[in-house]
């Protein structure tokens, strides 16, 4: 019996673990498996798909692939009739009478898949009685049957998910030491399973070594929170110390749970773990509604605490939740900025199936789009509008801030108002007013939009926002074509920077990453410009050259004043 297991990914680097795991968990079943993306041809889908002539075809189903899964899976009927046609993931195991009712989907997975879909297949093979098959649900006699889950499968039985020769360059790979979430957030599906699970030690270090062994670049552990267990964190955190390498571990953690000993278990993986935070507002009132008993204070120090340990942070807000209205949030967002995390993820609540919050939404008054992702419109505590505001702002987020690319002239600016919010407000009316929004800009057109707003509308000193514009992106970018913003030319800058360039004592002394490199290599990695203040020193109205070289994994620069 042929299987084909489908992923439809939200993007070309992912990976779908959830295949993976019942492909390899379904040993010795002839099962394969086929990824593609959301940006891909339906019609490649199909054919794909159809050229294989399965006799069985499950499809892993999300909110980011559900419509395409469901046009894919009813054409595949259409061509390969007696194909049997079985969904699974979160957006099919809580919304079985509509799929069933299609009547192009013969069985649904429900929660969990390795055991439910190994004893389909032994009961389509006639080895098992399909009453007996926990799991899952399907039609008989024109009646919808359901047969819950009974038991959960032992992790340590699902051997690692990745295959031997499997390229995972350029690939997010994805790994579970544990399954089940300890907290009750009403807006996750996570919040339904409180039943912990672990994966042996054992198994978790003979499998980290697997991933590291091969190179892999970063390991995105999906342990709904890493740290909930502390005595197992501190043991999953030494064998990442034990086994070395270069692989950078993705972990998800509740800052309230971290403290000084916690940090001083890090030690040593600075550079190797990275970590997910969800504050998501710290707006009490919201909290409580959600049933998220979150300490906001504790929160907020852990958060500091990772961050002046030297930890790359991802912190997570969600725009749109009860209770939580345009100027509560305001003041989350601020909270969390001042922190100053790497990245911060401006999110909007997404009213999912099988969550305790889908049942409260007369409640709490949302109203939210009716196709997936299923995200929020309006409440009673926040407007259509406002939030359209909100969604421009985690634009320019995401674009200047999250990009790491313009660290200085944020800080400058953000100084010019009382709080950071402010500062992304007027900024997102300046959009707004030069229809700037919804069209594509190259970097340098951000960093000259950057330049625009500052002049237009604050009391800035033209001269020192364009040097510090243009170190800003000599620094974070290897390019030597500048924004417009910032072009200007400067005749004996050349001639002074070959200068010092050969002098190879001034180098030692200044710049000795750049000792011992050929001239094509300097060429590659060294860039020059001419400001009129020193921008690494209290912005000092000062003439000097700034040598830039661009190294693997910083830049490092050095002055010259004139």
């Amino acid at each position: 019996m042929r299987t084909l297991l489908v992923g439809i990914n939200a993007k070309y680097y992912h990976t779908n673990l959830a295949i993976r795991n019942i492909r390899k968990f379904c040993h010795p079943y002839d099962i394969e498996i086929f990824e593609t993306t959301i940006n891909d041809s339906t019609d490649f889908m199909l054919e794909s798909v159809v050229e294989k002539k399965p006799d069985v075809v499950g499809i892993s189903c999300y909110i980011w692939n559900i419509e395409i899964s469901l046009n894919l899976a009813e054409n595949i009927k259409k061509i390969l009739p007696k194909t049997i046609l079985v969904l699974g993931g979160p957006e099919a195991s809580y919304d079985v009478d509509n799929l069933l009712s299609k009547g192009f989907v013969d069985y649904i997975v429900l929660g969990e898949g390795e055991i439910a879909f190994k004893e389909l297949l032994e009961a389509l093979e006639g080895k098992r009685n399909i009453k007996n098959v926990s799991g899952i649900s399907y039609k008989f006699n024109g009646q919808i049957i359901i047969q819950p889950q009974k038991n959960y499968v032992n992790l340590d039985e699902i051997p690692i998910s990745y295959e031997e020769e499997e390229n995972l360059d350029n690939k997010l790979a994805y790994y579970e030491t544990s399954r089940g979430c300890p907290f009750k957030c009403a807006y996750c599906l996570s919040s339904i399973d409180n039943k912990l699970r672990y994966e042996s030690i054992e198994k978790v270090e003979k499998d980290l070594k697997w991933f590291v062994d091969r190179g892999v670049k970063i390991l995105k552990l999906i342990d709904r929170s890493f740290n909930a267990n502390r005595k197992r964190a501190k043991e999953i955190l030494n064998i990442m110390k034990k086994i070395g390498g270069d692989t950078v571990f993705h972990c998800e953690v509740n800052p309230e749970l971290v403290d000084e000993e916690f940090i001083e278990e890090l030690k040593g993986l600075e550079k190797r773990i990275q970590f997910e935070v969800g504050v998501q507002t710290t707006n009490k009132n919201s909290l409580k509604k959600i049933s998220r008993t979150t300490a906001v204070e504790k929160s907020l120090r852990g958060i500091k605490l990772l961050k002046e340990a030297g930890i790359k942070l991802h912190v997570d807000l969600i725009a749109g939740l009860p209770e939580d209205s345009f100027e509560t949030f305001s003041k989350a967002f601020d909270d969390v900025y001042n922190l100053k995390p790497d990245e911060i993820q401006l999110g909007f609540l997404k009213v999912l199936k099988g969550t305790p919050l889908k049942r409260k939404v007369e409640e709490f008054k949302i109203v939210y789009d009716s196709k997936p992702p299923y995200e929020v419109l309006y409440t009673k505590d926040i407007s259509y509008q406002e939030l359209v505001i909100l969604k421009g702002i985690a634009f320019l987020l995401n674009k200047y801030y999250n990009s790491g690319k313009f660290k200085k002239t944020l800080e400058y600016l953000e100084n010019k108002f009382k709080r950071p919010f402010d500062f992304y407000l007027e900024f997102y009316k300046y959009w707004k007013e030069n229809k700037l929004l919804y069209k594509n800009h190259s970097l340098k057109a951000l960093y000259d939009i950057l330049y625009k707003f500052s002049i237009e509308t604050l009391d800035v000193n033209e001269d020192l926002i364009k040097d510090i514009i243009k170190f800003d992106f000599l620094y974070f970018n290897v390019a030597k074509d500048l924004p417009d913003c910032v072009k200007e030319k400067y005749e004996k800058g050349q001639e002074i920077f070959k200068k010092y360039l050969k002098d190879e004592n001034w180098l030692k002394k200044n710049l000795p990453q750049a000792v011992g490199l050929s001239s094509l290599e300097l060429s590659k990695r060294v860039t020059y410009e001419f400001f009129k203040h020193d921008v690494t020193a209290d912005f000092k109205k000062e003439n000097l050259i700034i040598i830039f070289l661009h190294g693997e994994e910083q830049t490092y620069y050095a002055k010259l004043i004139l």
